[in-house]
């Protein structure tokens, strides 16, 4: 599990044109659950996307279970303990880092077909770009694509 940092929060997020929308996409997810379902969001580095996860995972912890996971530490087999799990949101960080694993890449889009768990996501490119299956990549649209600038 990924440590998360508890200074960043929406309080504290620098808003403006090129990230409006991903913010007020995750306080949408916060309060209606599936709403957005999954949510990828994609940007270069540094334009804040750990940020707006750390500050939906601090804004959630307390009233849903939930977990914050680097693409890096994913494997089918986590992905299957996510599955059956009772956790209401799986945030995901740095996806264009997943492990190249046609296993995993089937478990993720189970994951995201299930509709059961509100599933968040960021990466550093668009879903078309990721060098996962074409499946995986339909299922990442299926909810709200949207992409940070700085």
């Amino acid at each position: 599990m990924k440590p998360v940092n508890k200074n960043q929060t929406f309080e504290n997020f620098s808003v403006h044109d090129g990230n409006a929308w991903a913010l007020a996409a995750l306080k949408t997810v916060i309060e209606d659950k599936n709403y957005y379902n999954p949510v990828y969001i994609y940007g270069k580095e540094g334009v804040g996307k750990s940020h707006l996860l750390n500050a939906t995972i601090n804004a959630i912890v307390e009233l849903n279970k939930a977990v914050y996971l680097s693409s890096e530490e994913l494997s089918d087999e986590i992905v299957e303990n996510l599955i059956l799990s009772d956790l209401d949101f799986i945030l995901i960080d740095d996806l264009n880092l997943m492990p190249k694993d046609i296993n995993l890449e089937e478990k993720l889009a189970m994951l995201i077909e299930s509709n059961e768990k509100q599933v968040i996501m960021t990466s550093t490119v668009v879903p078309k770009d990721l060098e996962v299956s074409n499946k995986l990549q339909d299922r990442f649209l299926w909810g709200l694509t949207t992409n940070m600038t700085p």
